[in-house]
C-alpha cells in the first residue's frame, strides 16, 4: 500500500443535536475537534460537559443514542453536516470553528504508486538508533542532496520507551536519481526507514 495522493479539506464544525439549543448540557467530539472550536464553545456553552470520543463520526453517534435513551438528555455533538445527514441529527449552528482558515490533510491509499509528476512529494518513515547527532545525521543526507523537507513530525514508536518514529515530507519522486540516493544513504543511518509514498502535491483547498 502506498500514499497515493493527498488532499487539503477546510475544516468545518457544527454543533449537531436533536434537541433545542438551550437544552444542550453535554458536547461529545474527539478532542481535536473540541480543541479547534475552544472559544465558541467557551462564549456559547460555558456550562456544557465536553465529553472525548475517538472520532466526530463517532461522537454524532453517541450524541443519537444518549438523546434516544433519555428524552431531554441535552447530549450533542461537534462533527460535520455530512456526518449529521448520515446519521439523523440536526444542525444546531454551522462553522463554529474558531479558526476559518483551519486546513486537514487527508491521504488517498492504493496499491498502486503514482507516477511523477512536475510537482511530487514523497513521505518517509524512519526511526534513528538512540546516539548524539543521529536525527541531524539524516537530515543532512537530504540537504546535501538538495532537497527541500516541507514537514518534519515525530510520534513515540510505540516499541520501546523514549524510542521515536520520525515523519518527514521531501520535495520530490522516489524515482528521480537525487531522491533515490538520498533514500538509500538515509536507509544505512536509520534503524529502520519506509517510503510511504510519492504522490502529487495538493494544489488547492477543497
Amino acid at each position: 500500500m502506498n500514499i497515493y495522493a493527498e488532499v487539503h479539506l477546510g475544516v468545518r464544525q457544527a454543533l449537531l443535536a436533536n434537541c433545542q439549543p438551550s437544552e444542550v448540557k453535554r458536547i461529545h467530539s474527539k478532542p481535536e475537534a473540541l480543541s479547534q472550536c475552544r472559544k465558541w464553545l467557551a462564549t456559547q456553552y460555558p456550562k456544557a460537559e465536553l465529553v472525548p470520543a475517538v472520532s466526530t463520526s463517532r461522537a454524532v453517534q453517541i450524541a443519537k443514542a444518549e438523546g434516544l435513551l433519555e428524552e431531554h438528555a441535552g447530549s450533542a455533538a461537534i462533527g460535520s453536516k455530512l456526518a449529521g445527514q448520515l446519521y439523523g441529527v440536526q444542525v444546531l449552528f454551522e462553522n463554529i470553528e474558531d479558526d476559518p482558515n483551519n486546513v486537514t490533510r487527508f491521504f488517498v491509499i492504493s496499491k498502486q504508486s503514482a507516477k511523477p509528476s512536475a510537482d511530487d512529494k514523497t513521505s518517509i518513515m524512519f526511526t534513528t538508533p538512540d546516539k548524539p547527532g543521529a536525527l541531524v545525521s539524516v537530515l543532512r543526507v537530504f540537504q546535501d542532496a538538495e532537497i527541500n523537507l516541507s514537514h518534519i513530525d515525530k510520534r513515540p514508536s510505540g516499541r520501546t520507551n523514549w524510542e521515536y518514529t520520525f515523519f518527514i515530507d521531501a520535495l520530490g519522486h522516489r524515482d528521480s536519481e537525487r531522491m533515490a540516493g538520498a533514500i538509500e544513504a538515509a536507509r544505512a543511518l536509520c534503524s529502520d526507514l519506509v517510503v510511504l509514498g510519492s504522490y502529487p502535491r495538493a494544489q488547492r483547498v477543497l
